[in-house]
């Protein structure tokens, strides 16, 4: 068989296996009907134990196969029937587009279903000041995507944001609403892709101010544990893909923002809390401020979650629920939640010792849509 004579039967016989092929051809192994037809860019054959290559590429077959079983570097090697630097190169291919991957002590490896939160904290520098003060804006649990966001209230906060000369937000997680067997009716917009494109089309964009966010382990997170991706990397990707460079990626769950000064720092931690609301406003973040190890104390909590406005001073921490932007949905009137529509502006005054020396918090209320139609 002369090679045009080989290529069309390799195209007339998609059924046959490389070791068959090899045998039509003349070939002394299967691998060289493989080099053959990976050569002339002929379809792949059917997979065998000779070759697992099919046309997905490499890095997608490992994330399949490791999905739901612990797989070493030896093993995968031996399965696709490649070298270990390639296997690896590949795995590094997967992590580098914010996919999560679990690495075990004996070598394994495996698709992760949480994410590590970041201990290294953000450091912002203050140094130049013996004395100032300065302002934060602080949002949370704006599920965009959900039938009951309020892209208004949204808005008109970073209106006063922007009035008020605030540089820098923080939003304390949920900021989609993700997709779950209990909201599948109260979204207008399905998969973590479109999901994500509808916020950043949406999301308020002001001149000078970036907006900094973590994610939670629930809406949001609920793509993190089923399609295994870093979801805060993956929106900030996206963003930047989009030409905007003002959201940043704070980590999952929680993180430490350091305000620091030639002679001391202070802490401010944004979180996004878990369970569920208490009778009592204040008692979460009291119970959190009791949990929390001396001498590991951060001078200001910013707590996402609750959908809820409280300010409370639990063990000398400043602690802030934000609210929300989202009207109470069914959900919350089956569990009897009230939401709180609005957001925060915190004005932090700190000493050249670092130590925040006052702070003071302007809750921005609003209200449900039928409230705007009777006033004035």
């Amino acid at each position: 068989m002369n090679t045009q004579e080989k290529k069309k039967f390799a195209l007339d016989n998609p059924g046959f296996t490389y070791k068959q092929l090899a045998k039509v051809f003349g070939y002394k192994n299967s691998e060289s009907a493989r080099q053959f037809c990976k050569r002339h860019k002929i379809p792949n054959k059917r997979v065998n134990v000779q070759s697992r290559r099919t046309e997905l590429d490499l890095s997608l077959q490992i994330a399949m196969l490791i999905k739901n079983k612990r797989y070493n570097l030896k093993e995968l090697s031996d399965y696709f029937d490649v070298a270990p630097r390639i296997i690896e190169d590949a795995i590094k291919e997967l992590k580098k587009n914010n996919v999560v991957i679990d690495n075990y002590t004996d070598g394994g490896f495996q698709l992760g279903k949480d994410l590590k939160p970041i201990d290294e904290p953000v450091e912002i520098n203050n140094s130049k000041y013996k004395e100032q003060e300065f302002c934060i804006g602080f949002v949370a649990d704006t599920h965009l995507g959900s039938k009951y966001e309020r892209l208004d209230v949204l808005n008109a906060l970073y209106d006063r944001f922007e009035d008020y000369g605030v540089k820098t937000v923080y939003h304390g997680g949920n900021w989609i609403d993700g997709e779950a067997r209990f909201n599948k009716h109260d979204i207008y917009v399905h998969g973590v892709e479109a999901q994500i494109d509808n916020f950043l089309h949406k999301y308020p964009q002001r001149k000078g101010i970036t907006t900094h966010i973590i994610s939670g382990d629930d809406h949001e997170g609920w793509y993190v544990q089923r399609e295994h991706i870093n979801i805060g990397k993956t929106l900030v990707a996206r963003a930047e893909a989009m030409g905007r460079n003002d959201i940043v990626d704070l980590g999952y769950m929680e993180r430490d923002i350091k305000y620091s000064t030639k002679k001391g720092s202070s802490i401010v931690r944004v979180i996004h809390a878990g369970g569920g609301s208490s009778y009592a406003t204040s008692y979460t973040s009291q119970k959190y401020a009791e949990s929390l190890q001396g001498g590991e104390k951060p001078q200001i909590v910013l707590v996402g979650h609750y959908h809820k406005f409280n300010y409370s001073y639990p063990r000398e921490i400043h602690m802030i629920q934000g609210g929300c932007t989202e009207d109470q949905t069914p959900f919350m009137r089956k569990k009897k939640l009230q939401a709180n529509l609005g957001g925060c502006v915190i004005w932090i005054k700190q000493n050249e010792l670092g130590i925040f020396t006052s702070v003071k918090v302007e809750w921005i209320p609003f209200y449900d849509k039928k409230f705007y139609k009777y006033i004035w």
